[in-house]
């Protein structure tokens, strides 16, 4: 279905042209109408992009898939082959074989039926008949494999008449095994490919290093049964040159994603349009729309899902050299996918710590917040960037997840808790990933609120919230004035060996509460009594716990984090509440101060 889906694509675009691909040129040969040189050397074609990095023209040329062997594209192609020039790096015997195969293919289009009565075909074959290419100039910089952009007149040659019809049969003959059967993709009887024809600039796949193709068997021990080539997926000449260009097509659409260090580039499109796009939703989190697919989902009747003829498709791929890996392929009704957005949301929520956070993350911040933290800038390690520590499939594994509505893989899990104890950083994005984490694995029977759960006592998560209530005793008993908190101090040990951390904080409380004297004294008695209370929960249930699992070490941090997020909550509307008093004070007084005295 995927081969399908992408013919399909292909079929969308009237303005493409058949075995044609999308190429930067660096150098412009210049012909006559006569075939003689306008110019005795190249002309660059390299002009300064919005970066300032030098870049060649780009244009739509008859190319196709080559990997080792000797394969002359039309009317354009590389230094070697237009015009015979080796370099250090290249081997002159075969540079020879590449200009000599093109010269061939140039003289044979202009024999053609095709070329005949077209003066560039004719053109370029007399500039190689009379041996013209001898006398231009050779010019130190271009190497052998940048691009040459041949021009008869003012005309691009690979722009004349009859090149569409002449390289389509000749792509025909050179892809096409000499066999005809029954192609898998169009289930037609066809003359079928031995290679695919097209091939996906290394831009668009992840972990390509050269221009990729989707399918390539050259060794027999790569192929199923010892077979090479297109054995065993037998797609006819159309069909073949319509999974390549529909492949770029939604490789290159806006509707892709992809991230600096990561291992994949995901497309997605749908087979109808639609006015809401779930995709959108998972990779911006516009909080309206979080709202409004959430409600729409919830109030929706069981029918919906039955009448859904809409398909949303998936697709993610990586690359290894010249080699597209096909990571992922998903087809399912529209309806379902909203269905996993809806669930992936709900499993994300999480009560901020500051009221200008987002409750529910966009899926870059969630990739983001896997990596290290950096404490002198204040921010994440940027995606991609030298030891920034983020795992390379981590948005593969979060898309997938949201997108399946299925568990992301434990050592995500594993990771994320190392990056906690390692950075002592636990923030929202952070916590909402554990609780998605923990609400989705099979091994955990706890679901875990959003928010503060008193009801809870689960002995991990009351930790987690102790160890919280003891670092804020800390910081009000010294009015914030510290140069190392109790957090700083335990957290990562905390983690793995709560009971180490709380009854050495138990310690520490009675020198900490002593502190509170006078005006203070209120304040002591209710950190007193909110640590006598939570320590209760533990002895309650199983004592102090130590030595964790990892999901009870994500218990611990969530704990942690609803119990910080309450205590921020209740001092703004503490701060809140004295503002609101305040402000009608003084509007009393003023009101009293206008009042007439009665004589």
């Amino acid at each position: 279905m995927l081969l399908h889906h992408l013919v399909k694509q292909a079929e969308q675009d009237p303005a493409a042209k058949p075995f044609h691909r999308s190429l930067r040129f660096d150098w412009e040969l210049r012909l006559n109408s006569d075939g003689t040189l306008a110019n005795n050397g190249l002309e660059s074609l390299l002009v300064p992009d919005a970066a300032g990095k030098l870049r060649g023209a780009e244009h739509l040329v008859p190319a196709v898939t080559r990997t080792v062997g000797v394969a002359p594209n039309l009317a354009a192609d590389d230094v070697q082959y237009v015009l015979g020039w080796d370099d250090p790096d290249s081997k002159p015997a075969r540079v020879a074989q590449c200009h000599a195969a093109f010269a061939e293919l140039t003289q044979r289009w202009a024999d053609s039926p095709e070329g005949q009565h077209d003066p560039i075909a004719q053109a370029l074959a007399r500039f190689y008949r009379s041996g013209e290419v001898t006398r231009l100039r050779r010019d130190p910089d271009a190497t052998a494999k940048q691009r040459v952009l041949i021009t008869v007149g003012t005309t691009p040659a690979y722009r004349a008449a009859s090149v569409t019809e002449f390289w389509a049969a000749e792509v025909t003959r050179r892809k096409g095994g000499g066999q005809r059967g029954l192609c898998l993709v169009c289930g037609r009887t066809r003359p079928l490919l031995d290679t695919l024809p097209g091939k996906v600039p290394a831009r668009l796949v992840p972990g390509a290093t050269n221009d990729a193709a989707l399918v390539s068997v050259n060794e027999r021990v790569f192929g199923y049964d010892l077979t090479t080539q297109l054995t065993c997926s037998p797609i006819c000449i159309p069909c073949g040159e319509g999974v390549s260009a529909g492949l770029v097509r939604v490789l290159d659409s806006d509707n892709t994603t992809s991230y600096g260090g990561q291992d994949s580039r995901l497309a997605w499109w749908t087979t109808e349009p639609v006015q809401r796009n779930p995709m959108k939703l998972i990779l911006d989190a516009d909080p309206k729309q979080v709202h409004a697919l959430i409600s729409s989902i919830h109030s929706g009747k069981p029918a919906r899902r039955l009448n859904d003829t809409n398909k949303f498709c998936a697709l993610t791929v990586g690359g290894n050299v010249a080699r597209v890996m096909v990571r992922d392929w998903l087809e399912m009704p529209l309806s379902t996918v909203e269905e996993h957005a809806a669930a992936w949301f709900d499993d994300l929520d999480m009560v901020t710590l500051h009221p200008d956070e987002l409750a529910r993350q966009p899926l870059q911040r969630l990739v983001r917040v896997t990596g290290r933290w950096q404490r002198a800038e204040r921010r994440y390690a940027f995606l991609g960037a030298k030891g920034s520590a983020h795992p390379h499939a981590a948005q593969r594994d979060l898309l997938n997840a949201a997108l399946r509505n299925t568990s992301p893989p434990p050592s995500l899990l594993t990771h994320l808790l190392h990056r906690v104890r390692t950075d002592g950083r636990l923030d929202t994005p952070r916590a909402a990933l554990l609780r998605l984490m923990l609400l989705r694995s099979h091994l955990t029977t706890e679901k875990p609120m959003p928010g503060l759960d008193e009801s809870n006592t689960d002995p991990a998560y009351v930790a987690g919230r102790v160890f919280a209530a003891l670092d804020a005793l800390q910081y009000d008993a010294f009015d914030g004035k510290l140069n190392t908190t109790y957090a700083n101090r335990y957290l990562a040990g905390a983690i793995t060996n709560p009971r180490a951390a709380l009854l050495a904080g138990s310690k520490l409380a009675d020198a900490w509460l002593r502190k509170f004297r006078g005006p203070r004294k209120g304040t002591g008695v209710n950190h007193s009594r909110e640590l006598t209370t939570l320590f209760g929960l533990l002895d309650a249930a199983s004592g102090i716990p130590h030595r964790t699992t990892p999901a009870q070490q994500a218990l611990f941090l969530l704990g942690y984090h609803h119990q910080r997020a309450h205590r921020f909550a209740v001092l703004r509307d503490r701060a809140a509440a004295r503002s609101t008093a305040a402000t009608e004070s003084t509007a009393t007084a003023i009101n009293e101060s206008d009042q007439e005295i009665p004589a």
